[in-house]
């Protein structure tokens, strides 16, 4: 497994985190909760330390079909883009917007902000980005207030606007 791959929870790994039918030891269960799909395995297992995971948790997760290899390199263009081909910048400012939004999600709100994190990975493009941002300033701004929160909004919404 390539440290530079990215995976994300596929239908059956949404479902299992709700129903919990396949009684997953902790360590498997929250690193399935982890995953985010815009975040590298070595991101992951950086984020994991104290889990004790490694690259065969992705495996075992990957062969339960409970995640998939959405794309290998942070900067390839994701099939989940619109069938118009976006521009390179496009793809890179999505990515980027993702990304400062998935880790302000980890940092500031935790399991609280577990609803969030699924709607983000079902972002597929920089107007769905868009259209979560009011709901994830809010969450934002109720956990940490509106100071620190501002910034990491206002990287965002300027990644989303292409300035």
């Amino acid at each position: 497994m390539d440290p530079g791959e990215i995976y994300a929870k596929t239908d059956a790994g949404m479902r299992e985190l709700k129903e919990r039918k396949l009684n997953l030891p902790i360590a498997l269960r929250s690193l399935l909760i982890m995953i985010d799909g815009t975040s590298t395995v070595a991101q992951m297992l950086e984020r994991a330390r104290a889990l004790r995971v490694d690259q065969k948790a992705f495996a075992t997760l990957e062969e339960g079909g409970l995640i998939a290899k959405r794309f290998t390199a942070p900067s390839a263009v994701s099939t989940r883009e619109a069938p118009s081909a976006p521009t390179a910048d496009a793809v890179q400012r999505f990515l980027q917007a993702q990304q400062i939004m998935s880790d302000a999600i980890n940092r500031h709100l935790g399991f609280r902000g577990y609803m969030m994190m699924m709607r983000l990975q079902r972002t597929a493009n920089l107007r769905d980005v868009h259209d979560l941002l009011p709901d994830f300033a809010q969450a934002l701004v109720k956990r940490i207030g509106m100071d620190p929160a501002t910034p990491i909004v206002d990287e965002v919404e300027q990644l989303v606007r292409g300035h």
